[in-house]
Protein backbone atom coordinates (compact mmCIF):
# COMPACT_ATOMS: atom_id res chain seq x y z
CA UNK A 1 0.00 0.00 0.00
CA UNK A 2 1.30 3.45 -0.88
CA UNK A 3 2.36 5.73 1.98
CA UNK A 4 -0.09 8.45 1.03
CA UNK A 5 -2.96 5.95 0.93
CA UNK A 6 -2.09 4.85 4.48
CA UNK A 7 -2.04 8.48 5.60
CA UNK A 8 -5.44 9.13 3.97
CA UNK A 9 -6.92 6.04 5.62
CA UNK A 10 -5.62 7.15 8.98
CA UNK A 11 -7.16 10.58 8.48
CA UNK A 12 -10.57 9.05 7.69
CA UNK A 13 -10.46 6.78 10.78
CA UNK A 14 -9.45 9.71 12.96
CA UNK A 15 -12.59 11.62 11.93
CA UNK A 16 -11.16 14.90 13.11
CA UNK A 17 -10.57 17.92 10.85
CA UNK A 18 -6.83 18.47 10.39
CA UNK A 19 -6.05 16.24 13.36
CA UNK A 20 -2.34 16.85 13.53
CA UNK A 21 0.38 15.72 11.15
CA UNK A 22 1.03 12.36 9.55
CA UNK A 23 4.80 12.42 9.30
CA UNK A 24 6.08 14.13 6.15
CA UNK A 25 2.55 14.07 4.69
CA UNK A 26 1.34 16.85 6.98
CA UNK A 27 -2.37 17.12 7.89
CA UNK A 28 -4.33 13.88 7.37
CA UNK A 29 -7.50 15.62 6.25
CA UNK A 30 -5.54 17.89 3.89
CA UNK A 31 -3.92 14.82 2.30
CA UNK A 32 -7.32 13.09 2.06
CA UNK A 33 -8.72 16.12 0.19
CA UNK A 34 -5.80 16.04 -2.28
CA UNK A 35 -6.27 12.32 -2.97
CA UNK A 36 -10.10 12.40 -3.16
CA UNK A 37 -9.96 13.07 -6.92
CA UNK A 38 -6.57 11.74 -8.19
CA UNK A 39 -6.73 13.59 -11.53
CA UNK A 40 -7.64 16.92 -9.92
CA UNK A 41 -5.13 16.33 -7.11
CA UNK A 42 -2.30 15.67 -9.60
CA UNK A 43 -3.07 18.83 -11.62
CA UNK A 44 -3.45 20.98 -8.47
CA UNK A 45 -0.27 19.67 -6.78
CA UNK A 46 1.84 19.94 -9.96
CA UNK A 47 0.87 23.63 -10.22
CA UNK A 48 1.24 24.31 -6.46
CA UNK A 49 4.76 22.82 -6.31
CA UNK A 50 5.72 24.43 -9.68
CA UNK A 51 6.67 21.05 -11.13
CA UNK A 52 7.61 20.66 -14.82
CA UNK A 53 5.25 18.47 -16.91
CA UNK A 54 5.91 14.73 -16.75
CA UNK A 55 8.06 13.31 -19.55
CA UNK A 56 7.89 9.97 -21.33
CA UNK A 57 11.01 8.71 -23.08
CA UNK A 58 10.55 6.54 -26.17
CA UNK A 59 13.60 4.74 -27.53
CA UNK A 60 13.39 3.69 -31.20
CA UNK A 61 15.80 0.98 -32.33
CA UNK A 62 16.25 0.64 -36.07
CA UNK A 63 16.79 -2.84 -37.42
CA UNK A 64 18.08 -2.93 -41.01
CA UNK A 65 18.33 -5.85 -43.41
CA UNK A 66 20.73 -5.64 -46.35
CA UNK A 67 20.61 -7.84 -49.42
CA UNK A 68 23.42 -7.76 -51.97
CA UNK A 69 23.56 -9.56 -55.35
CA UNK A 70 26.95 -9.75 -57.03
CA UNK A 71 27.51 -10.35 -60.75
CA UNK A 72 31.03 -10.53 -62.21
CA UNK A 73 32.41 -8.54 -59.26
CA UNK A 74 35.64 -9.68 -57.66
CA UNK A 75 35.13 -7.61 -54.46
CA UNK A 76 31.89 -5.99 -53.24
CA UNK A 77 31.28 -4.32 -49.85
CA UNK A 78 27.90 -3.30 -48.45
CA UNK A 79 27.85 -1.18 -45.23
CA UNK A 80 24.71 -1.05 -43.09
CA UNK A 81 24.37 1.57 -40.30
CA UNK A 82 22.02 0.97 -37.34
CA UNK A 83 20.46 4.12 -35.90
CA UNK A 84 18.92 4.64 -32.46
CA UNK A 85 16.69 7.68 -31.93
CA UNK A 86 15.18 9.02 -28.72
CA UNK A 87 11.91 11.01 -28.66
CA UNK A 88 10.57 12.79 -25.56
CA UNK A 89 6.83 13.24 -25.13
CA UNK A 90 5.75 16.15 -22.94
CA UNK A 91 2.31 16.15 -21.39
CA UNK A 92 0.39 17.14 -18.31
CA UNK A 93 -1.69 20.02 -17.18
CA UNK A 94 -0.46 23.38 -15.88
CA UNK A 95 -2.97 25.48 -13.97
CA UNK A 96 -2.96 28.63 -11.81
CA UNK A 97 -4.54 27.98 -8.44
CA UNK A 98 -6.07 30.74 -6.39
CA UNK A 99 -6.96 30.60 -2.78
CA UNK A 100 -10.65 30.58 -2.30
CA UNK A 101 -13.01 31.69 0.39
CA UNK A 102 -16.75 31.30 0.41
CA UNK A 103 -18.65 34.64 0.56
CA UNK A 104 -20.67 35.32 3.70
CA UNK A 105 -23.93 37.09 4.46
CA UNK A 106 -23.73 39.68 7.27
CA UNK A 107 -26.21 38.86 9.98
CA UNK A 108 -28.53 41.74 10.94
CA UNK A 109 -27.67 41.09 14.61
CA UNK A 110 -24.10 42.40 15.32
CA UNK A 111 -23.66 39.55 17.86
CA UNK A 112 -24.61 36.82 15.37
CA UNK A 113 -22.15 34.68 13.45
CA UNK A 114 -22.15 35.29 9.62
CA UNK A 115 -23.89 32.59 7.55
CA UNK A 116 -22.27 31.21 4.37
CA UNK A 117 -24.05 32.40 1.25
CA UNK A 118 -26.02 29.65 -0.56
CA UNK A 119 -24.53 28.40 -3.77
CA UNK A 120 -25.94 26.35 -6.63
CA UNK A 121 -22.52 25.63 -8.13
CA UNK A 122 -21.15 22.06 -7.98
CA UNK A 123 -18.37 21.32 -5.50
CA UNK A 124 -14.94 22.31 -6.79
CA UNK A 125 -12.04 19.91 -5.90
CA UNK A 126 -9.71 22.90 -5.53
CA UNK A 127 -12.15 24.51 -3.04
CA UNK A 128 -12.18 21.28 -1.02
CA UNK A 129 -8.38 21.04 -0.94
CA UNK A 130 -7.85 24.68 0.12
CA UNK A 131 -10.64 24.42 2.72
CA UNK A 132 -9.45 21.14 4.28
CA UNK A 133 -5.86 22.41 4.34
CA UNK A 134 -7.00 25.61 6.17
CA UNK A 135 -5.32 27.71 3.42
CA UNK A 136 -1.90 26.93 4.97
CA UNK A 137 0.97 26.79 2.47
CA UNK A 138 2.95 24.30 4.60
CA UNK A 139 0.05 21.85 4.87
CA UNK A 140 -0.71 21.96 1.15
CA UNK A 141 2.98 21.55 0.20
CA UNK A 142 3.45 18.53 2.51
CA UNK A 143 0.27 16.83 1.29
CA UNK A 144 1.13 17.45 -2.38
CA UNK A 145 4.72 16.24 -1.99
CA UNK A 146 3.47 13.01 -0.37
CA UNK A 147 0.70 12.51 -2.96
CA UNK A 148 3.10 12.93 -5.91
CA UNK A 149 5.91 10.87 -4.32
CA UNK A 150 4.71 7.66 -6.02
CA UNK A 151 4.88 9.09 -9.57
CA UNK A 152 6.99 6.93 -11.90
CA UNK A 153 8.76 7.61 -15.17
CA UNK A 154 7.56 5.81 -18.29
CA UNK A 155 9.91 4.23 -20.82
CA UNK A 156 8.64 2.69 -24.07
CA UNK A 157 10.82 0.82 -26.57
CA UNK A 158 9.73 0.86 -30.22
CA UNK A 159 11.39 -1.26 -32.89
CA UNK A 160 11.46 0.17 -36.42
CA UNK A 161 12.32 -2.06 -39.37
CA UNK A 162 14.39 -0.66 -42.20
CA UNK A 163 15.35 -2.62 -45.32
CA UNK A 164 18.28 -1.84 -47.61
CA UNK A 165 18.70 -3.76 -50.88
CA UNK A 166 21.94 -3.46 -52.87
CA UNK A 167 22.26 -5.11 -56.28
CA UNK A 168 25.40 -5.18 -58.43
CA UNK A 169 24.50 -6.19 -62.01
CA UNK A 170 27.77 -5.65 -63.90
CA UNK A 171 31.41 -5.20 -63.03
CA UNK A 172 32.18 -1.85 -61.32
CA UNK A 173 28.49 -0.82 -61.34
CA UNK A 174 25.92 -1.05 -58.51
CA UNK A 175 22.44 0.19 -57.60
CA UNK A 176 21.17 0.63 -54.00
CA UNK A 177 17.50 0.88 -52.98
CA UNK A 178 16.59 1.84 -49.37
CA UNK A 179 13.21 1.73 -47.66
CA UNK A 180 12.95 3.68 -44.35
CA UNK A 181 9.97 3.78 -41.99
CA UNK A 182 9.72 6.73 -39.55
CA UNK A 183 7.27 7.11 -36.65
CA UNK A 184 6.02 10.65 -35.98
CA UNK A 185 4.71 11.56 -32.52
CA UNK A 186 2.52 14.65 -32.09
CA UNK A 187 2.41 16.78 -28.92
CA UNK A 188 -1.06 17.93 -27.89
CA UNK A 189 -1.59 20.91 -25.52
CA UNK A 190 -4.63 20.88 -23.26
CA UNK A 191 -6.03 24.13 -21.82
CA UNK A 192 -6.02 24.30 -17.98
CA UNK A 193 -9.36 24.15 -16.17
CA UNK A 194 -11.03 27.43 -15.23
CA UNK A 195 -10.80 28.60 -11.60
CA UNK A 196 -12.91 31.05 -9.60
CA UNK A 197 -11.58 34.05 -7.66
CA UNK A 198 -13.58 34.83 -4.48
CA UNK A 199 -15.22 38.25 -4.21
CA UNK A 200 -13.04 39.05 -1.17
CA UNK A 201 -9.61 37.41 -1.62
CA UNK A 202 -8.38 38.52 1.86
CA UNK A 203 -8.66 35.49 4.17
CA UNK A 204 -9.71 35.73 7.83
CA UNK A 205 -10.35 39.45 7.46
CA UNK A 206 -12.66 39.39 10.49
CA UNK A 207 -10.39 37.22 12.69
CA UNK A 208 -13.42 35.05 13.48
CA UNK A 209 -11.57 31.70 13.34
CA UNK A 210 -12.55 29.08 15.91
CA UNK A 211 -9.08 29.13 17.44
CA UNK A 212 -9.00 32.94 17.63
CA UNK A 213 -5.80 33.49 15.69
CA UNK A 214 -4.69 35.72 12.82
CA UNK A 215 -3.74 32.98 10.30
CA UNK A 216 -2.92 33.36 7.45
CA UNK A 217 -1.91 36.87 8.56
CA UNK A 218 1.54 37.39 10.08
CA UNK A 219 2.81 40.25 12.24
CA UNK A 220 6.06 42.24 12.49
CA UNK A 221 6.45 42.18 16.27
CA UNK A 222 9.72 40.22 16.04
CA UNK A 223 11.22 43.05 13.94
CA UNK A 224 9.37 46.24 14.90
CA UNK A 225 8.30 45.42 18.43
CA UNK A 226 4.83 46.04 19.83
CA UNK A 227 2.11 43.49 20.50
CA UNK A 228 -0.70 41.82 18.49
CA UNK A 229 -3.66 40.10 20.20
CA UNK A 230 -7.03 38.65 19.19
CA UNK A 231 -9.77 39.98 21.50
CA UNK A 232 -13.29 38.56 21.96
CA UNK A 233 -16.29 40.51 23.25
CA UNK A 234 -15.79 43.85 21.46
CA UNK A 235 -18.81 45.58 19.90
CA UNK A 236 -17.22 46.26 16.47
CA UNK A 237 -19.77 48.75 15.11
CA UNK A 238 -19.48 52.21 13.55
CA UNK A 239 -21.50 55.27 14.53
CA UNK A 240 -23.65 54.75 11.39
CA UNK A 241 -24.75 51.30 12.58
CA UNK A 242 -22.48 49.10 10.45
CA UNK A 243 -21.00 46.16 12.36
CA UNK A 244 -18.14 43.87 11.44
CA UNK A 245 -20.17 40.67 11.74
CA UNK A 246 -18.82 39.40 15.06
CA UNK A 247 -17.35 40.40 18.41
CA UNK A 248 -13.79 39.19 17.72
CA UNK A 249 -11.27 41.88 16.68
CA UNK A 250 -7.50 42.24 16.50
CA UNK A 251 -5.81 44.60 18.99
CA UNK A 252 -2.45 46.10 17.98
CA UNK A 253 -0.21 47.99 20.39
CA UNK A 254 2.66 49.64 18.47
CA UNK A 255 6.05 50.24 20.14
CA UNK A 256 6.42 53.25 22.46
CA UNK A 257 10.19 53.71 22.22
CA UNK A 258 12.91 53.84 19.59
CA UNK A 259 13.24 55.63 16.27
CA UNK A 260 13.87 52.85 13.73
CA UNK A 261 10.35 51.38 13.68
CA UNK A 262 7.40 53.39 14.92
CA UNK A 263 4.68 50.96 13.90
CA UNK A 264 3.52 47.35 14.20
CA UNK A 265 2.07 45.72 11.08
CA UNK A 266 -0.11 42.81 9.95
CA UNK A 267 0.71 41.19 6.57
CA UNK A 268 -0.98 38.67 4.27
CA UNK A 269 -0.03 37.22 0.87
CA UNK A 270 -3.09 36.32 -1.24
CA UNK A 271 -4.21 35.63 -4.82
CA UNK A 272 -6.65 37.92 -6.64
CA UNK A 273 -7.63 38.62 -10.24
CA UNK A 274 -4.60 39.54 -12.36
CA UNK A 275 -4.20 43.19 -13.49
CA UNK A 276 -7.30 44.28 -11.54
CA UNK A 277 -7.94 47.30 -9.28
CA UNK A 278 -9.29 46.49 -5.79
CA UNK A 279 -10.85 48.82 -3.20
CA UNK A 280 -9.79 48.17 0.41
CA UNK A 281 -12.10 48.79 3.37
CA UNK A 282 -11.99 47.93 7.08
CA UNK A 283 -13.22 49.27 10.42
CA UNK A 284 -10.86 50.46 13.15
CA UNK A 285 -10.79 52.31 16.46
CA UNK A 286 -7.95 54.38 17.96
CA UNK A 287 -7.51 54.61 21.74
CA UNK A 288 -5.22 56.93 23.74
CA UNK A 289 -3.99 58.48 20.50
CA UNK A 290 -2.68 61.86 19.31
CA UNK A 291 -3.15 63.75 16.02
CA UNK A 292 -0.33 61.86 14.28
CA UNK A 293 -1.78 58.40 14.95
CA UNK A 294 -3.09 56.57 11.86
CA UNK A 295 -3.40 53.25 10.04
CA UNK A 296 -1.56 52.82 6.71
CA UNK A 297 -2.24 50.29 3.92
CA UNK A 298 0.72 49.03 1.82
CA UNK A 299 0.47 46.74 -1.21
CA UNK A 300 3.44 45.10 -2.96
CA UNK A 301 5.81 47.28 -0.92
CA UNK A 302 4.14 50.63 -1.79
CA UNK A 303 1.90 52.89 0.33
CA UNK A 304 -1.62 52.94 -1.20
CA UNK A 305 -3.67 54.75 1.48
CA UNK A 306 -3.96 56.09 5.05
CA UNK A 307 -6.83 56.01 7.56
CA UNK A 308 -6.27 58.75 10.21
CA UNK A 309 -7.56 58.63 13.75
CA UNK A 310 -10.53 60.99 14.39
CA UNK A 311 -10.00 64.51 15.67
CA UNK A 312 -11.66 63.63 18.97
CA UNK A 313 -11.82 60.45 21.04
CA UNK A 314 -14.79 58.26 20.18
CA UNK A 315 -16.11 54.95 21.42
CA UNK A 316 -17.37 53.96 17.96
CA UNK A 317 -15.34 52.36 15.17
CA UNK A 318 -14.41 54.28 12.03
CA UNK A 319 -14.65 52.83 8.50
CA UNK A 320 -11.65 53.27 6.16
CA UNK A 321 -12.58 53.81 2.49
CA UNK A 322 -11.07 55.27 -0.68
CA UNK A 323 -7.96 53.05 -0.54
CA UNK A 324 -7.10 51.13 -3.75
CA UNK A 325 -4.39 48.92 -5.23
CA UNK A 326 -3.90 47.19 -8.61
CA UNK A 327 -2.66 43.61 -8.94
CA UNK A 328 0.11 42.52 -11.30
CA UNK A 329 -0.08 40.01 -14.18
CA UNK A 330 -0.19 37.00 -11.79
CA UNK A 331 -2.71 38.44 -9.32
CA UNK A 332 -0.56 37.45 -6.35
CA UNK A 333 0.60 40.13 -3.90
CA UNK A 334 1.11 41.09 -0.25
CA UNK A 335 -1.03 43.56 1.70
CA UNK A 336 0.39 45.12 4.88
CA UNK A 337 -1.57 47.10 7.49
CA UNK A 338 0.67 49.38 9.59
CA UNK A 339 -0.55 50.77 12.92
CA UNK A 340 1.52 53.92 13.52
CA UNK A 341 2.93 55.51 16.67
CA UNK A 342 5.24 58.20 15.21
CA UNK A 343 5.52 60.16 18.50
CA UNK A 344 6.02 57.08 20.76
CA UNK A 345 2.78 57.88 22.57
CA UNK A 346 2.37 55.71 25.66
CA UNK A 347 -0.73 53.50 26.07
CA UNK A 348 -1.72 53.97 22.39
CA UNK A 349 -3.43 50.94 20.84
CA UNK A 350 -5.85 50.10 18.00
CA UNK A 351 -8.79 47.76 17.35
CA UNK A 352 -9.35 46.56 13.75
CA UNK A 353 -11.81 44.22 12.01
CA UNK A 354 -13.59 43.31 8.75
CA UNK A 355 -10.73 43.72 6.21
CA UNK A 356 -12.08 43.44 2.66
CA UNK A 357 -10.85 43.90 -0.91
CA UNK A 358 -13.43 44.20 -3.72
CA UNK A 359 -12.72 44.46 -7.46
CA UNK A 360 -13.80 47.79 -8.99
Amino acid sequence: MKSWALCIGAGILAGVANAGSCGPCGSQKCLAAVGADPAAGEAFCSSWLSLAPATTTITETAVETATSTLVDIETALTTVTLTTATTTLIGGLVTTVYQKRAPTIDAPDPDATPTPAPSSSPADPVDAIVSQCKSKDSRISKACSCFLSTAATSTVTVTVSETAVSTAVVEASSTTVETVTTNVVATVSVAPPAVTIPANPILNGGFESATANINPWTDTTATTGGRVEVINGVNACTSTGYCGGGRIVVRVTPPTAGTTYRYTALSEVFNAKPSTTYAVSFIYRCLNFDTSSAVQVWYAGALVGTAPCPTINSSAFNRATGIRFTTGPTGSGEIQIRFLNPTNTKYLYYYADDFQAAAV
